[in-house]
Protein backbone atom coordinates (compact mmCIF):
# COMPACT_ATOMS: atom_id res chain seq x y z
CA UNK A 1 0.00 0.00 0.00
CA UNK A 2 2.85 2.62 0.85
CA UNK A 3 4.75 1.85 -2.85
CA UNK A 4 1.32 2.57 -4.12
CA UNK A 5 0.82 5.75 -1.84
CA UNK A 6 3.75 6.81 -2.95
CA UNK A 7 3.06 6.26 -7.27
CA UNK A 8 0.08 8.81 -6.58
CA UNK A 9 2.45 11.18 -4.96
CA UNK A 10 5.16 10.87 -7.63
CA UNK A 11 2.66 11.33 -10.47
CA UNK A 12 0.49 14.31 -8.28
CA UNK A 13 4.31 15.84 -7.81
CA UNK A 14 5.58 15.36 -11.60
CA UNK A 15 8.86 13.38 -10.75
CA UNK A 16 9.57 10.97 -13.69
CA UNK A 17 12.30 9.37 -11.06
CA UNK A 18 9.56 9.02 -8.53
CA UNK A 19 7.26 7.70 -10.91
CA UNK A 20 9.71 5.08 -12.59
CA UNK A 21 11.08 4.17 -9.12
CA UNK A 22 7.28 3.66 -7.36
CA UNK A 23 6.49 1.78 -10.63
CA UNK A 24 9.17 -0.83 -10.03
CA UNK A 25 8.38 -0.68 -6.72
CA UNK A 26 4.62 -1.40 -6.53
CA UNK A 27 5.44 -4.24 -9.35
CA UNK A 28 7.73 -6.34 -6.93
CA UNK A 29 5.44 -5.80 -4.34
CA UNK A 30 2.94 -7.40 -5.96
CA UNK A 31 0.32 -4.70 -7.23
CA UNK A 32 -1.20 -4.88 -10.70
CA UNK A 33 -1.51 -2.35 -13.23
CA UNK A 34 -4.84 -1.80 -12.21
CA UNK A 35 -4.57 -0.75 -8.63
CA UNK A 36 -1.20 1.58 -9.93
CA UNK A 37 -3.85 2.94 -11.95
CA UNK A 38 -6.38 3.43 -9.78
CA UNK A 39 -3.65 5.16 -7.65
CA UNK A 40 -2.62 7.31 -10.21
CA UNK A 41 -6.45 8.41 -10.81
CA UNK A 42 -6.83 8.98 -6.97
CA UNK A 43 -4.13 11.57 -7.10
CA UNK A 44 -5.38 13.19 -10.05
CA UNK A 45 -8.82 13.29 -8.85
CA UNK A 46 -7.68 14.88 -5.08
CA UNK A 47 -5.39 17.95 -7.62
CA UNK A 48 -9.05 18.58 -9.53
CA UNK A 49 -10.18 18.81 -6.41
CA UNK A 50 -7.70 21.23 -4.68
CA UNK A 51 -7.72 23.37 -7.63
CA UNK A 52 -12.25 23.64 -8.28
CA UNK A 53 -11.54 24.82 -4.24
CA UNK A 54 -9.18 27.56 -5.52
CA UNK A 55 -11.39 28.57 -7.94
CA UNK A 56 -14.15 29.29 -5.52
CA UNK A 57 -11.25 31.14 -2.84
CA UNK A 58 -11.02 33.28 -6.21
CA UNK A 59 -14.50 33.85 -6.62
CA UNK A 60 -14.99 35.09 -3.18
CA UNK A 61 -11.98 37.64 -3.25
CA UNK A 62 -13.96 39.31 -6.34
CA UNK A 63 -16.86 39.05 -4.17
CA UNK A 64 -15.44 40.95 -1.85
CA UNK A 65 -14.30 43.63 -4.41
CA UNK A 66 -17.85 44.25 -5.63
CA UNK A 67 -16.13 42.47 -9.18
CA UNK A 68 -18.84 39.85 -9.10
Amino acid sequence: EKALIALAVAHAKQCPYCIDAYTTQCLENGANPDEMTEAVHVAAVMEAGMTLVHGVQMHNALRKRGAM
